[in-house]
């Protein structure tokens, strides 16, 4: 049951296949009384990642950001300090942060990452995002090599692409099926695996139907929104 329960909360992509898996659980295992299960099926848009695609984390999770206040803090406070000392390092560690912030900046403006390919696409967020995020960006760029769109429906200027991907969980890979809805018209796009609105990067997935179609542009949104 904690294989079909993981299966369902973590490889479904849409609100609507997780309802349906959810419900196949409930039923397959006669659930339908387990208050623990209920409770957590009550409060699902708060914790289910296919209820969250659309909200913006900066690829934090909950857990991340717990791991990085306590990085915040390391080596300046500890369990026995007191309110005034505190206060003091909290504004050593904050300064600290300034400066690091200011040293990455200058890192980004003063370093320029090779683009790894010709396409204007990738030169244009090499212009505008730091080393850092466009290092994000070359990573999905470097993966759809292996990716081919399968187009699955067309519904007036909208095309619906499927694109499989191999993913890695833990030591294993799989292959997983991911959904891209493509507007020839105002050349947008949005993938089911949600990396755009969760991170602010374009995913391997668009970039491959954005080849596929011949797009040399991108949208202001996918460059500035974030």
């Amino acid at each position: 049951m904690k294989n079909v329960l993981m299966k369902c909360v973590y490889d479904t992509q849409i609100v609507k296949e997780f309802e349906k898996f959810w419900d196949q659980l409930i039923t397959t295992y006669n659930l339908h009384e387990n208050v623990w299960l209920k409770s957590l099926y009550t409060k699902r848009e708060y914790w289910v990642p296919a209820f969250l695609k659309d909200c913006f984390w900066a690829k934090m999770s909950i857990t991340q950001c717990s791991e990085s206040m306590n990085s915040f803090f390391d080596g300046y406070v500890h369990a026995k300090i007191n309110l005034k000392d505190f206060v003091d390092q909290f504004d050593s560690a904050l300064k600290n942060k300034i400066e690091s912030e200011n040293n990455a900046d200058f890192h980004s403006f003063s370093i320029t990452i090779s683009c790894i390919s010709k396409s204007p696409i990738e030169k244009r967020f090499q212009e505008l995002y730091t080393n850092t995020k466009f290092r994000e960006v070359q990573m999905q760029l470097t993966d759809i090599i292996d990716l081919d769109p399968e187009l699955l429906k067309r519904d007036g200027a909208v095309k619906t692409y499927l694109v499989e991907n191999e993913v890695r969980v833990e030591k294993f890979t799989k292959l997983v099926t991911f959904s891209v809805d493509f507007s020839e018209e105002d050349v947008d796009a949005k993938c089911s695996c949600g990396l755009f609105q969760l991170r602010g990067i374009l995913c391997r997935h668009i970039f491959a139907v954005f080849k596929y179609n011949g797009i040399k542009s991108l949208l202001e949104k996918y460059i500035l929104d974030r």
